[in-house]
């Protein structure tokens, strides 16, 4: 059975290469990124650039969440579902974990990035130019060492959003890189620091594009699917002593959703043209965290 499993995968693969969409080096080897020199770059960067800071937020607010966008050489889902976000007087930023690319080269990114300085103006508020999004690095987004690209355009994915409300309530956002199935050594380090302030914050929301669970319908063991179990088991026991209000993650196109502890982990679904019916996820911050899923 797992020879037969194996073969499926090689064929698609091979099939998949001949249009550039595929890496088969990447999908059954570590990238030539490695995560530990990325997260090297990642906080280089953030130590010449102050972490970002919303402030003047509503004490309950909304944020639109996804993930695995794929874009080839346009993205009319993406446009869809950031024009919820906009529409949407409550929202107050977008979230898209990993994997925007789908295809070698620079273009997904830099459609992307345009797709964010649209000008866009609604009624019940005018908009700036650039409305605000972050972004996580998936696992397609560092095949053909594309991770040049998610540098040139976003500049790090690994990261704190602090949410300060009008009611003197903050509220904390970390982003995570495992782009390779793993959060390695010095992120993770990073992530203990970050939550050991978690009495400053009313919530925290964890993002990551990794699922950390290998679930029912994807018995994958390539290099790209899952994190290691005992990083698994660890980042579970540090969720749930750090009182983690939300762990977002994608890879899997599909919805799912564990309660383990306090903590509750939710998998959004994809947002590629493949997907008939794509959803994804608006999350409510308030004095406590919710979420529910929404059809495009």
């Amino acid at each position: 059975m797992k020879l037969k499993y194996i073969a499926l995968i090689v064929l698609a693969a091979v099939t998949a290469t001949g249009c550039d969409r595929l890496d088969v080096k990447g999908m059954f080897f570590s990238s030539g990124s490695h995560t530990e020199d990325r997260v090297g770059e990642w906080l280089a960067w953030n130590e010449a650039h102050p972490a970002t800071v919303l402030t003047g937020v509503p004490d309950e607010y909304r944020v639109y969440v996804t993930s695995d966008i794929h874009i080839t050489d346009s993205a009319p889902r993406a446009v869809d579902f950031l024009n919820a976000e906009y529409a949407d007087p409550r929202a107050v930023f977008s979230i898209v974990n990993g994997d925007i690319a789908n295809v070698r080269g620079e273009a997904p990114f830099r459609v992307m990035d345009s797709l964010l300085r649209l000008p866009r103006t609604y009624d019940h508020m005018p908009r700036p130019a650039e409305d605000t999004c972050f972004v996580t690095i998936g696992n397609h987004d560092i095949y053909f060492d594309c991770q040049e690209y998610y540098k040139k355009y976003f500049h790090t994915s690994t990261y704190t959003v602090t949410v300060q409300t009008v009611g003197g309530a903050q509220d904390l956002f970390v982003f995570l890189d495992s782009g390779n199935a793993t959060h390695g050594r010095r992120q993770l380090a990073w992530l203990k620091e970050v939550l050991s302030h978690r009495g400053e914050y009313r919530n925290v929301v964890v993002n990551t594009h990794t699922c950390l669970f290998r679930t029912s319908y994807n018995y994958s063991t390539t290099p790209a699917a899952n994190l290691p179990e005992d990083e698994c088991y660890e980042l579970l026991d540090l969720m749930q002593e750090n009182r983690v209000s939300l762990f977002l993650m994608g890879h899997f196109h599909h919805k799912e959703q564990h309660t383990i502890g306090d903590v509750q982990y939710v998998m959004t679904d994809n947002l590629n043209e493949e997907k008939e019916v794509p959803n994804y996820l608006v999350v409510t911050c308030g004095q406590k965290v919710s979420y529910e899923y929404k059809e495009l």
